[in-house]
């Protein structure tokens, strides 16, 4: 072949390879993800006292490389931030893989926005509630004999600490009052699928209460039976337990 017939389709091959590299650079833009914003998906404890100085975890996606975070517009303390690891048999999709612990401290809100920021990203507002008299759980409370006894209107704070825990309360009322329960779990991200067995002092089974419409938490009434006692027992409805499974039990006439 002619040597001016071969330089033209040299040239041509450099031409339509150098094209190709610049689709394939085109097509490799187009594919790249946009970096993701951070993400809180739990926080504990799910509450802080008014007036006071609280230490609160935020668990999430993308917590580790946060620069700063906010509670309704106003700056908190990092204390420190890093990777957490996934219990087995939980998401990190759901539960997060990593988390920051914050100093914060509440005035007159009812309620506090966090907001988390890297860059110019930022995570959804994830709310923490404010509200003081809040219970604590104590233990040992895994059967009627060790009931813990809570007045009505109470909330407290628990935790199904283990596989198989069972937490009871004991409640009186007047027999035949109506009494409303509420497990809040989801609501704040935690990994408690909530259950609510309530039995009287027989150990006669009164209600059952699994998930909610549109949640696994729990909302319950019932009738107060005529001894003015009952117990009410709270567990994850798949057997599991641990740090990452806390509540606030809400109790009412």
């Amino acid at each position: 072949m002619p040597s001016f017939i071969r330089f033209p389709l040299i040239v041509a091959g450099l031409i339509g390879l150098l094209s190709g590299n610049n689709a394939i650079g085109q097509e490799k833009k187009k594919t790249e993800k946009p970096p993701e914003p951070p993400k809180i998906l739990m926080v504990i404890p799910p509450f802080i006292e008014q007036d006071k100085t609280s230490k609160i975890l935020l668990r999430g996606k993308q917590l580790d490389l946060v620069t700063s975070v906010e509670a309704s517009g106003k700056k908190a303390k990092i204390i420190r931030k890093g990777k957490a690891g996934v219990p087995q048999g939980l998401s990190a999709d759901k539960q997060g893989d990593t988390e920051i612990e914050i100093e914060i401290i509440s005035l007159k809100e009812n309620r506090l926005e966090l907001i988390t920021k890297k860059d110019e990203l930022a995570s959804n507002p994830f709310e923490l509630l404010v509200k003081n008299g809040i219970l604590p759980e104590k233990e040992p409370n895994q059967g009627f004999s060790q009931s813990q006894e809570i007045n009505l209107p109470s909330t407290v704070h628990g935790k199904i600490q283990a596989a198989q825990d069972v937490d009871v309360f004991k409640i009186k009322a007047d027999p035949g009052s109506m009494i409303q329960v509420k497990i809040h779990a989801q609501k704040f991200g935690s990994a408690l699928d909530a259950m609510l067995t309530v039995y009287d002092p027989n150990g006669a089974k009164i209600i059952f209460a699994d998930d909610s419409k549109d949640s696994r938490d729990v909302a319950v009434s019932f009738k107060m039976p005529q001894s003015g006692i009952v117990n009410l027992c709270v567990q994850d409805a798949n057997d599991r337990g641990g740090d990452l499974f806390h509540y606030l039990l809400e109790v009412a006439k």
